[in-house]
């Protein structure tokens, strides 16, 4: 339902703009739309609190089973694994994905890694700087791309500059915060497994 509030005997709503509209005066096309948009919304909402309670639940009867297995070698479960059913025609994919983020000897690598470029000048290949430059870009909360950070220790030179700048980046690694997500999938009429649908878009 749109914002309203009471004015004596008065209703208004309230529009975007949060201009006070008395309600004798909103069409009935409008009213419609209103009550549709509402309804629908906390039909939406009710599903959303159903899946999170869901997933909460899967989650940890995994992490229980998981646990269990290392235990009973003498050991404490991380990673991710696939588990499958006796007939192998269903599973549950577990993916652990790290959120990885830098400190301040990340700037000194880069310093380092100018300075190489600034060495290597004018033989520089155009396309290493511009994929150093890429690399330390930063986005509009001002954090730099791991994956094109990370990328750059794939790059091999017989240099002990650049090695040291590597080294650099490779010590200002660090994790931030880490996801599991959970991927559930059946075999097909061909044997072939394929994930269950639960994202509503995508249905």
């Amino acid at each position: 339902m749109a914002k309203t509030i009471k004015r004596g005997n008065l209703t208004l709503w309230i529009d975007g703009s949060g201009l006070e509209v008395p309600e004798k005066y909103i069409r009935d096309a409008d009213k419609t739309r209103d009550k549709l948009v509402t309804n629908l919304i906390a039909r939406a909402r009710r599903l959303s609190q159903i899946i999170a309670s869901e997933k909460q639940l899967i989650a940890s009867q995994i992490a229980a089973y998981l646990s269990s297995v290392a235990e009973a070698q003498g050991e404490q479960w991380s990673g991710g694994t696939t588990l499958y059913n006796f007939s192998m025609d269903q599973a549950i994919v577990v993916k652990i994905a790290k959120r990885w983020t830098f400190d301040e000897k990340l700037s000194i690598a880069k310093q380092k890694i100018d300075e190489c470029i600034r060495i290597w000048s004018p033989g520089s290949n155009d396309k290493l700087v511009a994929l150093v430059n890429r690399a330390f870009d930063v986005d509009s909360k001002g954090e730099v791309d791991a994956k094109q950070i990370i990328g750059l220790r794939q790059l091999d030179f017989d240099d002990p500059l650049w090695n040291e700048a590597m080294d650099l980046i490779a010590d200002s690694q660090k994790v931030q915060s880490t996801k599991t997500y959970f991927y559930f999938q059946e075999a097909d009429d061909d044997g072939k497994l394929k994930s269950i649908v639960m994202d509503f878009a995508a249905l």
